[in-house]
């Protein structure tokens, strides 16, 4: 019966040992070459979805800013029409409130015209005018210090294409001295921006409205004025009593 030495089982534990130990650098070396080029490609990759990431957060911040400049758009635009309507209303309002101060004052002046007043139109390429005369002054708001003498209520038409009304007192010389240089005639304008200003006058003798008055012996018993102020849906019509008028009819 044979029996192995321990010096040779040691040294063949060796030997299998120092084999194994080459065949695995030997493996690793063979490897190694062919696994660097996928560790670049995975750090690339990498480094790849970085620069995606961060530019998906970029095209986010575009975004938001281009939601951001439409909202404050948006909102600039509903202010600038909201203060456009507001000062559209205010206007109108004062030109309502404006036209009711204009009416109520040719129906005042109209009114109080005396019996000595002679009255007569004239019409011209660009003005119609109402020509008062021996009447006394009220468009000038001067109460007591008003004067006295021809008082023309003119329609004009503007260079935008719409009328104004404008009363232009002419005074007499004083009667101290009929021979003394009069004072300058007073301008006042009463309304401006008119779309319509219309005159007619009723004749009593035919019973019929005329859009002329040539008769300076005679006086219309009513005044009617149709005018419309820019922005109002519809045209005002004012009728005026010419009192006197209508009073030398009765006792007529």
């Amino acid at each position: 019966m044979k029996t192995s030495s321990p010096s040779c089982s040691s040294s063949s534990s060796r030997i299998w040992a120092w084999s194994r130990n080459i065949r695995y650098r030997f493996v690793v070396g063979q490897t190694s070459p062919s696994s660097s080029p996928r560790v670049g490609q995975n750090f690339r990759a990498r480094g790849r979805a970085r620069l995606r990431g961060s530019g998906y957060l970029l095209l986010e911040v575009l975004l938001a800013l281009a939601i951001l400049s439409i909202i404050v758009g948006l909102v600039f635009r509903i202010i600038q029409t909201t203060s456009r309507v507001t000062s559209n209303v205010e206007f109108l309002q004062g030109q309502q409130e404006h036209s009711d101060g204009i009416y109520e004052i040719l129906r005042k002046d109209i009114e109080s015209l005396p019996g000595t007043a002679e009255f007569q139109t004239k019409r011209t390429k660009d003005d119609f005018e109402l020509i008062f005369d021996e009447t006394s002054f009220n468009f000038s708001w001067k109460g007591a210090e008003s004067g006295f003498g021809t008082v023309i209520l003119a329609v004009k038409n503007q260079q935008d294409g719409r009328f104004s009304l404008v009363a232009t007192e002419i005074p007499e010389p004083p009667v101290s001295d009929p021979d003394a240089t009069p004072p300058p005639p007073i301008v006042t304008t009463l309304i401006t921006g008119l779309v319509r200003c219309d005159w007619r006058f009723f004749d009593r003798n035919t019973g019929n409205w005329v859009a002329n008055w040539t008769n300076g012996g005679d006086k219309p018993t009513l005044l009617e004025c149709t005018f419309q102020v820019s922005g109002q849906p519809a045209p005002v019509r004012a009728v005026f009593p010419w009192r006197v008028a209508q009073a030398s009819v009765g006792g007529a």
